[in-house]
């Protein structure tokens, strides 16, 4: 099992969900983040499950547990920000635009990287 390579940085009411790529780490968000954070949003970067390990720990997942990572982070952010903004780099990109479509409540805005949307 892969440690939780997850971080976040505190800041203000205002947060920022950023969402790694396919076989990736949140550390591929980490300039992003830390920019952000220097710009006073609360930044939230989680590692998507199946991701941060082995090859078996990636193909015993699918789109659809990285999607519940996803939603479960939004839920935390949301805690603790009035308003949120969901973003990632191309598979994170989709999940970010899954993510506002299906809590539009909940997402203001979305920041994409590289989405991959046809292949």
């Amino acid at each position: 099992m892969a440690r939780d390579l997850s971080y976040r940085f505190a800041g203000g009411r205002v947060g920022v969900l950023l969402l790694h790529g396919l076989c990736g780490t949140p550390a591929e968000m980490r300039f992003v983040a830390s920019n952000l954070a220097r710009s006073g949003y609360t930044v939230h970067c989680p590692q998507l499950a199946g991701h941060g390990g082995s090859e078996a720990d990636i193909k015993a997942t699918r789109w659809q547990d990285w999607y519940r990572s996803a939603e479960v982070a939004l839920a935390e952010l949301r805690q603790e920000c009035d308003v949120v903004f969901v973003g990632g780099l191309s598979t994170g990109a989709v999940l970010s635009l899954m993510l506002a479509a299906k809590h539009p409540v909940q997402v203001q805005g979305t920041v994409l990287f590289a989405p991959t949307l046809w292949l």
